[in-house]
């Protein structure tokens, strides 16, 4: 199945594919672990902060889980992210892209970015090794810009 065919849950209940979420903009997937996890909170705040420049890019941003959708819901919420969240509770999207990892029994993402041109071309990806690596929300839109120039 093509990535880009898959449904993932929407807070809002709604399953949308990527192709939905990225309509006519260029996409960026965030994977981040969970609601509870103090880096992907500290990450999603500041992409938050620059969703008006990633705008300027024609930059659609979501963030993506193995929460489901309540906790999905109560962190979008509570950092008041004005991009969706959306949750990959049955691990479909996560495991079509490698990112499945453990972390006290429980199966989550690696921390991951990947960003699509509006043609759904790769052009970017970065998967964390461990639960703190992870680029930074400017280090996000410098490569964002950079690819989307050339």
């Amino acid at each position: 199945m093509e990535i880009f065919d898959i449904k993932i849950q929407g807070t809002d209940g709604l399953e949308k594919t990527l192709s939905e979420i990225q309509g006519k903009a260029n996409l960026l997937v965030i994977f981040f672990r969970g609601a509870w996890c103090g880096h992907c909170k500290k990450q999603l705040f500041e992409l938050n902060n620059l969703v008006e420049r990633f705008g300027l890019l024609n930059v659609q941003l979501a963030a993506v889980s193995s929460d489901t959708r309540f906790k999905s819901s109560l962190l979008k919420t509570f950092l008041k992210l004005k991009f969706p969240v959306f949750s990959d509770e049955k691990l479909v999207l996560i495991d079509s892209l490698h990112l499945r990892t453990e972390y006290k029994e429980k199966i989550v993402a690696k921390p991951a970015v990947f960003l699509f041109d509006q043609n759904k071309q790769m052009l970017y990806s970065y998967i964390g090794s461990e639960y703190d690596d992870r680029l930074s929300a400017t280090e996000i839109l410098k490569q964002a810009g950079k690819q989307l120039s050339n």
